[in-house]
């Protein structure tokens, strides 16, 4: 299939699945709750991948890859623009301690062990091994309140003061992990082999915070007013298309680069720029593209990868559980909360944990990147699927 071909199949792909995704609400209650998250667009991608049929062949994948360039330029984007000064100062302090506590528990526990287990088993370098679990441990971190939000309807009107809470910290813990991956390509740079250079660190930091400073003030001092709606749009893939093409050409982070770009823009533009809600609108579509394409990238999976991955989602899970309980007991009293098992409300990575494992694949060489790619996307199926149970097994009871 030629490359125009797969383009405009993956559009239509994203266009139609964007309507489907999250209205599932006839489907029985069972498989409705498994598919809850869309996480089946995965499958897609492996179906027509080389994986599947190879309807699009290995060959024709690798030429794409531009354009998942572009698509983490989006996620990045449509992150960063939800980080207003605003919204942020509206949050409870001991949420948001809450909030980065028990991010970096899990990042920290995830990273030792990951490392732990890639070095005994893996034929990886010494600094391959790390940047390997350092990513692994970023895509743990993370949370996402997509099936908080999509369940909220069916759980008891007198948790949605816990469920709030929750989702309020399932988006902000996405935070530290998509700075630590964008200070990680700084300081182990692709171009130095993955070596730790502290000069080239700080003055890839640096190029990458002037640039996301530049681009924003760009956009804007871009006269958008004499655009239509159609217009603007074009200019906002073209915009998008600049952000992910500059950090593609240097080896940088996209998803970093533009998540910085949006949380400026987000603190510059007024609340109601019509940017804004363009953005969001395309927000299923390009979601479900970067579920198909995750699926068109996934290689085999191992028998050690299986026993990897299992392992990090008992840690990843316990780890979570952990946080929640040591660290969240101050809000979660005052707001009659899950108790000591919130974290089983926490377990869903959303689209951010594949986007970050396609950022290290998309960047780095080598053998670490498509492990941990798989470690992510397996272990971000089984969270998804395990998400909507553990949910309703914690917060879907009235408190006793």
């Amino acid at each position: 299939m030629k490359l125009v071909w797969i383009l405009i199949v993956l559009t239509i792909a994203g266009y139609l699945g964007g309507r489907y995704v999250f209205s599932k609400q006839r489907l029985p209650a069972i498989i409705r709750d498994i598919f809850l998250t869309g996480w089946e667009f995965i499958l897609l991608g492996v179906a027509i991948g080389p994986m599947g049929m190879d309807l699009i062949p290995a060959m024709q994948i690798a030429s794409l890859d531009p354009f998942i360039a572009l698509g983490l330029g989006w996620a990045g984007l449509i992150y960063g623009v939800q980080m207003s000064r605003s919204d942020l100062s509206k949050v409870d302090k001991a949420v948001m301690r809450l909030t980065f506590i028990q991010s970096a528990i899990v990042w920290a526990g995830v990273l030792v062990f990951a490392f732990a287990l890639f070095y005994a088993i893996f034929d990886l370098t010494f600094v391959e091994t790390f940047t390997t679990a350092f990513v692994i441990a970023a895509a743990a971190a993370i949370s996402s309140p997509t099936a908080l939000t999509l369940m909220a309807p069916s759980l008891p009107k007198s948790r949605f003061g816990a469920i709030r809470i929750l989702k309020i910290i399932a988006t902000l813990d996405v935070i530290p992990a998509i700075i630590g991956i964008g200070v990680l390509f700084c300081f182990f740079s692709a171009e130095s082999g993955s070596q730790f250079s502290l000069n080239r660190g700080m003055a890839f930091l640096s190029l990458s915070l002037i640039m996301a400073i530049l681009l924003a003030i760009l956009f804007r001092l871009f006269g958008r007013d004499k655009y239509h709606d159609d217009e603007e749009l074009t200019l906002l893939i073209g915009y998008l298309v600049l952000i992910a093409g500059m950090a593609f050409y240097i080896r940088l982070s996209p998803l970093f680069l533009s998540f910085v770009v949006g949380v400026i823009l987000a603190n510059v533009l007024k609340a109601d720029d019509k940017i804004f809600k363009m953005l969001f609108s395309t927000e299923k579509p390009f979601y479900v593209i970067l579920l198909i394409i995750t699926g068109l990238l996934l290689p085999p999976l191992s028998f050690p990868l299986i026993i990897v991955t299992v392992l990090i989602l008992v840690a990843r899970l316990w780890l979570k559980i952990i946080a929640m309980e040591r660290e969240g007991s101050l809000f979660l009293e005052e707001h009659k909360t899950a108790g000591r098992h919130a974290g089983f409300a926490l377990v869903a990575q959303g689209a951010l944990a594949p986007a970050i494992g396609l950022n290290y694949l998309l960047t780095y060489p080598g053998e670490g990147p498509k492990l941990a790619f798989v470690v992510i996307v397996t272990g971000m199926i089984i969270n998804e699927i395990l998400a909507p149970f553990l949910i309703r097994k914690t917060i879907g009871n009235q408190v006793q």
